[in-house]
């Protein structure tokens, strides 16, 4: 536990409104992305009001180290107050990994997990009104085993 916030530390400075890295798409190739979904997630990352544009609010979710009370109350909802910017990782250089998962042709789910697999966060898009949007985010949590 001493070495949580060490672990949490890459999420913090992925979030703060620094300039970052070029945002890289999903490797359409490595998964069959939606038709849209990866110019989608590029611009989503490296664009701060097409990013606030693009999610639900308030939005369902968690927040980062949720207790069991707020998991179990399940009425937990991000509002365009308590958002931090999500910026785009770099997994080549990063102790993190992505799992890009199309569920269907208008609903993805993302997760990004830490090598260790102790740590993690998930987000779903889906198309809402004919754009693809932010539905769902559950912060960076301990995973169960």
């Amino acid at each position: 536990m001493k070495y949580l916030p060490l672990l949490l530390l890459p999420f913090l400075f992925a979030c703060k409104n620094n300039p970052s890295p070029p945002a890289t798409a999903p490797d359409a190739e490595a998964t069959e992305l939606p038709a849209g979904f990866a110019e989608f997630y590029q611009q989503f990352h490296n664009d701060s009001l097409f990013q606030i544009e693009h999610i639900v609010f308030p939005l369902e979710g968690l927040p980062n180290n949720a207790d069991s009370a707020i998991v179990a109350d399940k009425t937990f909802r991000w509002t365009p107050e308590t958002w931090r910017m999500q910026r785009q990782f770099d997994f080549q250089v990063s102790e993190y990994k992505r799992e890009i998962v199309p569920l269907t042709e208008s609903i993805v789910m993302e997760r990004i997990l830490h090598q260790s697999g102790d740590f993690g966060m998930v987000r779903r898009f889906a198309i809402v009104g004919g754009d693809w949007h932010l539905i769902y985010y559950a912060g960076v949590n301990r995973l169960a085993k």
